[in-house]
């Protein structure tokens, strides 16, 4: 188990138990994980007794298409009913004609909470599927004419055709400084390249630089941590980790600051300048299981020291080493891979809390759109 800096987050931050928040899980369930938001969403219910203020200084809404055969997209609200009973209720019904993935519906939402739901406080749990910066192609359905490659946050699948949101997109969707914390709970997000392209949009980034488990967050445990005036994120995260890890089960977990992902941008910048790219990637520690060369996913510490692996001592290792800690609030990481669980084990020594992409391994057309990424244009000009 790696532990970097694991302290709650937020600890001065001058709120109070009358701060009101509310927190957003947007749910693209319109695949193969339907059944999974249906059990996350019982864990929730479970959870509401234990969330302080839950129906009046704190509210948790759903957004999701719940199945690849509904006919519409709901928001719900985690409230009581006549009998007292915490349940998902209904409180507005969105069409299917604009995809989930689909910036524009994500505008449409987000307005939509701010309304709704007025707080002083907003949390975005973003639910689906996910390839990191990965490419797909999408229009969102509109016809836009050449395909363009995507690295795609979600899946929603509507009749034969499927649809993704790029990283481009979903930063461009999400307004600056709503919410003071995004957890990816979905696969291969925890990327240095996805977590630099929302470097503006909030305080804190939590998510998975490895596949997750389709049953997901243990949201009976982690709920009320999340809730909180005060957010416990890295209660959340340890929650989370020790979940799968004490079941034998593989398991990553990242809180990472956005505030000082500048700073890191340059230290690894000087890296880069300083030293030579890696003549191959044997040896690095892959996080991806996706099949095709350029698919993978390396850790970015490790990655990033081998520029100068023939000079350890030198002082931009160092620099950049207390720029990674100042971003790495907590990380965690599992012996076990998911690479067949023990036959290609993690280690944990090894583990910085980010993937990375190894530049000039993936296709043309994928190379070209990775160039663009706000990461790669920072740290090598």
């Amino acid at each position: 188990m790696a532990l970097l800096g694991a302290v709650s987050c937020k600890e001065d931050a001058p709120l109070s138990d009358d701060t009101k928040r509310t927190i957003l899980i947007y749910a693209v369930a319109s695949n193969n994980l339907s059944s999974f938001l249906r059990d996350d969403m019982a864990e929730m219910i479970s959870a509401a007794p234990a969330v302080a203020g839950l129906g009046s200084t704190v509210r948790v809404m759903v957004y999701s298409v719940a199945s690849q055969s509904a006919t519409e997209a709901t928001l719900k609200e985690l409230q009581k009913n006549s009998e007292g009973e915490w349940e998902f209720k209904t409180i507005k019904n969105y069409d299917r004609d604009t995809y989930s993935t689909d910036p524009d519906r994500m505008r449409e939402v987000f307005q939509d909470l701010t309304s709704i739901s007025e707080s002083d406080k907003y949390g975005l749990i973003l639910w689906s599927h996910g390839t990191g910066w990965l490419p797909n192609f999408s229009d969102h359905g509109k016809d836009t004419g050449a395909s363009v490659p995507q690295r795609s946050f979600g899946l929603d699948k509507n009749g034969s055709t499927s649809d993704y949101c790029d990283i481009h997109e979903l930063a461009q969707a999400i307004p600056d400084g709503m919410f003071d914390y995004i957890w990816f709970d979905l696969c291969y997000m925890m990327g240095i390249e996805v977590c630099y392209q929302l470097r503006d949009k909030c305080d804190y980034i939590c998510g998975y630089p490895t596949e997750d488990w389709s049953t997901g967050m243990n949201y009976d445990s982690t709920l009320p941590m999340l809730a909180a005036p005060v957010p416990d994120l890295t209660g959340a995260a340890e929650s989370f980790f020790s979940h799968y890890n004490m079941s034998g089960l593989a398991v990553t977990v990242t809180v990472a600051r956005t505030a000082p992902l500048e700073e890191l941008a340059e230290a690894a910048a000087a890296v880069y300048a300083a030293g030579s790219r890696p003549g191959s990637s044997t040896g690095l520690q892959n996080y991806s299981r996706l099949s095709k060369k350029g698919q993978e996913l390396f850790d970015f510490g490790q990655f990033t020291e081998r520029y100068l692996q023939d000079d350890p001592d030198n002082p931009l290792i160092t620099r950049f080493r207390a720029a990674l800690d100042k971003v790495v609030e907590y990380g965690a990481c599992s012996v076990a891979s998911f690479d067949g669980q023990y036959g290609t084990p993690f280690n944990p020594e090894i583990y910085s809390g980010f993937s990375c992409h190894f530049p000039g391994t993936a296709a043309v057309a994928s190379e070209a759109y990775y160039s663009e990424l706000d990461w790669v244009t920072a740290t090598r000009p």
